[in-house]
């Protein structure tokens, strides 16, 4: 069982010295002239965007052309560049629009890669009831056999105030289906919640004024209000781990929590029980102190950003908001109170749907037609992208997609980040730590050695070995000359890691040695000051000519000799 944390306790120093084998010589001291950049347009960047279009009843529109469809980035239409159908584990279709001076890129490999899908199962055991989650877990089980085909893989997350990785990346959907098996025999803290408002619930009745009972729904709101922030903080958490994972990623959210507006239902409570008492109430006034829609839009934004498309299922069903509230109660609770509290989970994940181009499943038992919209989905769709400005700041954009025919619907993620070259190699560099990657077109090789005691760390040599023939060096005059730039984290055994370090290097060959570097590596060393025990070492290397990209990792264990 792996628990993810998110703390930057890790102290990383890199100490950079150089050699390059047999031009080792030559690479010492380096001159300082800056590193050639290309002018051509070889780092041409694509938004990618995928589109899910459907008649009025839901059902999904295929054969559909580029021509039928518009892109607009923060409300400036954008050509569309590159679009391709994917109708089951095809696609159909594709064009991409050849850029004057770019290298040509067959779309067959960009298509294949995006065939590739990554389903993370997140289980929010903090506001689950046994009952409910477990009934979702019948038809989930069937939907991981169903959804998983050759190359997909499936993670399951659990969150109960602490986030744990069930089950990481894993192509083996028995493996998926056996850990919901176990977290099925679990328990969970919906059913203390529930126990929690029902007391709520008795006080407020019970109370002899209405600042009395004021004071009751507005403590009940912190602490919802809490533990949302709580959740909040995780499942971004988590997402943002997910930003260098190549593929299509959906998460499944189950879930009866994250309330747009904690303690709504305590509040519209209040409300009742002051016109059977006779008070001067203004407590949906004292409700709207309470407004958690810019958390639950950061988790939509942040999975935008990283590319997840998430799909929400309220496990409560068609008894959302009722749990617990008349069964046992001293008195029934109004049909005003009971809908509050369903609005108040429903409305909150129906926003995560719409941002983020997925479907919300609430109020409804047919968890089985649930799952099978999102193979639906998975199975039929468009991929439409469009070339990016000069600019490339980590900066949110909204984007809007449009069919010609006004009979039809779209869904689509609305915001994204295009990020800057340091934020998508961190996120990258992460993904490698954290998961299983095979990213490594530059072919870099990461070898460390045996760490060494200094005072209460250890010192870790790394040597970082990158083929010369798979950079890209120019001529410049009498020496050919380029440059990379190195990514480093590093994780430890209780799951913290250090923040992404970068270093930058220049490369220069003179035109008399460059024939005897070919077949060679030039090999970048550094030490890393790590923790004791077992540490992870991710490195990730980019050719800053080209932007061609490589990723390795090591693990080491530092102890005293």
């Amino acid at each position: 069982m792996k628990r993810l944390h998110f703390s930057r306790v890790i102290s990383i120093v890199l100490i950079a010295a150089l050699t390059a084998g047999p031009l080792a010589a030559q690479q010492k001291n380096p001159p300082a002239a800056e590193t050639p950049k290309l002018s051509e347009s070889i780092d041409v960047r694509v938004i990618g965007i995928d589109v899910v279009v459907t008649d009025k009843k839901g059902n999904p529109v295929t054969g559909l052309t580029k021509d039928d469809f518009q892109v607009f980035e923060n409300g400036v239409e954008k050509p569309i560049s590159n679009f391709y159908e994917i109708e089951g584990k095809t696609a159909a279709q594709a064009v991409v629009t050849p850029t004057p001076g770019a290298p040509a890129a067959p779309p067959k490999e960009e298509i294949n890669e995006q065939l590739r899908r990554r389903i993370i199962l997140y289980i929010d055991n903090l506001s689950l009831a046994p009952f409910n989650r477990n009934r979702v877990f019948k038809q989930m089980k069937d939907f991981v056999k169903d959804a998983m085909r050759p190359g997909d893989e499936a993670m399951v997350a659990t969150y109960n105030r602490s986030l744990k990785v069930r089950a990481p990346f894993t192509r083996d959907a028995v493996q998926i289906q056996q850990t919901l098996d176990a977290i099925a025999g679990e328990s969970a803290l919906g059913t203390a919640n529930r126990s929690e408002f029902k007391d709520v619930t008795s006080r407020i009745n019970d109370a002899q004024s209405y600042e009395d009972a004021t004071a009751i729904a507005r403590a009940y709101a912190q602490s919802v209000e809490h533990d949302l922030r709580q959740s909040v903080e995780s499942i971004s958490g988590l997402l943002t781990t997910l930003a260098g994972v190549e593929g299509k990623k959906i998460l499944v959210l189950t879930t009866e929590g994250f309330q747009i507006q904690p303690g709504r239902e305590a509040f519209t409570l209040i409300d009742e029980v002051a016109r059977e008492k006779g008070w001067q109430s203004s407590s949906m006034l004292e409700a709207m102190g309470f407004n958690a829609n810019s958390l639950i839009e950061s988790i939509a934004r942040t999975a935008n950003a990283n590319g997840i498309t998430i799909y929400p299922i309220h496990a409560g069903g068609l008894a959302a908001g009722n749990e617990g509230m008349t069964a046992d109660n001293q008195q029934a609770t109004s049909y005003n109170v009971t809908s509050a509290a369903a609005a108040n989970t429903t409305e909150s994940l129906q926003l995560m749907a719409e941002m983020t181009g997925g479907l919300v499943t609430a109020r409804t038992n047919n968890f089985a037609g649930a799952f099978k919209n999102i193979i639906r989905d998975l199975d039929s769709y468009y991929s439409l992208g469009y070339r990016a400005g000069t600019e490339r700041v980590d900066r949110q954009r909204e984007l809007e997609v449009r069919v010609k025919n006004r009979n039809l619907r779209v869904r689509n993620r609305q915001t994204f980040v295009e990020k800057s070259t340091f934020q998508e190699m961190s996120d990258r560099v992460i993904a490698n730590l954290l998961y299983k990657t095979k990213a490594n077109d530059l072919g870099i090789l990461v070898k460390v050695d045996a760490p060494v005691p200094a005072n209460d760390l250890f010192r870790v040599p790394v040597e970082i070995h990158i083929p010369i023939d798979n950079l890209t060096l120019l001529q410049q005059g009498e020496a050919y000359m380029g440059g990379f730039s190195i990514y480093v984290v590093v994780g430890n055994k209780d799951g913290d890691m250090s923040d992404v370090s970068r270093k930058s290097h220049q490369i220069t060959i003179p035109v008399t040695n460059f024939t005897k570097a070919k077949g060679k590596y030039y090999t970048y060393t550094l030490d890393l000051m790590c923790e004791r025990g077992l540490n992870k070492i991710s490195v990730g290397v980019v050719d800053d000519v080209s932007n061609t990209s490589g990723f390795d990792k090591q693990q080491v264990i530092a102890q005293d000799r």
